[in-house]
């Protein structure tokens, strides 16, 4: 084999050896792939290779095929008019931006279904028993029985900060201020949410009002 021509654009190549099989020429291209991953096609140009004994016949056949084309021909984009190059760009953003808010939803679905799976798993089994017991005694102010039931409850989750907050609120309720401070102070040291942090600062405003309120207990010198 011998390189009969060279070329610095795959298209120009490829209709070259195209033309040179029409004519029944065994020939092939070398160098193709270095052309168009290797450094440029300056640096390493396609070469058309043709057997020694076909090499005349084939120039021949090359020369009369008609005019070459040009350094700069884009097989891809030739056609392809400037608008019709906007209206791809438009539509390619409009499907990347279509993507975008399509994963956003997806997202915010997912998260959704996490919360919901969350409060089925760990919420829902500890708020319906026994805790609907506790909850039932308080609707009919029954709040002796409320408490028991609570404190027993307690005995068996001491760390858990929901039970504490609910014997605070039936203490509040039955007007023990001080044992409310006590187990909303334990709530909040187990899992300080804004909401058991309002609930502690108001008993311990109604205890200091209280305190002012009351007379003390230590008699007054006699003049």
């Amino acid at each position: 084999m011998v390189t009969l021509r060279t070329y610095s654009n795959p298209a120009e190549a490829a209709i070259a050896k195209s033309v040179l099989d029409d004519h029944k020429i065994f020939c092939s291209l070398a160098d193709e792939n270095v052309n168009l991953y290797g450094g440029g096609p300056l640096a390493m140009p396609i070469r058309l290779l043709v057997a020694e004994g076909q090499a005349e016949e084939a120039a021949r056949i090359l020369k009369t095929k008609g005019p070459e084309l040009p350094e700069d021909f884009d097989p891809g984009t030739a056609d392809e008019t400037p608008s019709q190059k906007e209206d791809i760009n438009q539509q390619i953003l409009s499907e990347v931006r279509g993507l975008h808010h399509t994963s956003q939803w997806i997202l915010l679905l997912a998260i959704s279904v996490l919360i919901i799976a969350v409060y089925l798993v760990f919420e829902i089994p500890r708020r319906t028993s026994p805790w609907s017991r506790v909850q039932e005694a308080v609707r009919r102010y029954d709040y002796e029985h409320a408490l028991n039931l609570a404190q027993s409850i307690v005995r068996e989750h001491p760390e858990d900060y929901y039970g504490h907050e609910y014997l605070g609120y039936i203490y509040l309720q039955m007007g023990n201020l001080n044992q409310a401070e006590l187990e909303y102070s334990r709530a909040y040291e187990l899992a300080p949410p804004e909401s058991i942090k309002s609930k502690l600062e108001e008993v311990r405003r109604r205890l200091e009002q209280q305190s002012r309120v009351q007379p003390s207990a230590t008699p007054k010198p006699s003049p």
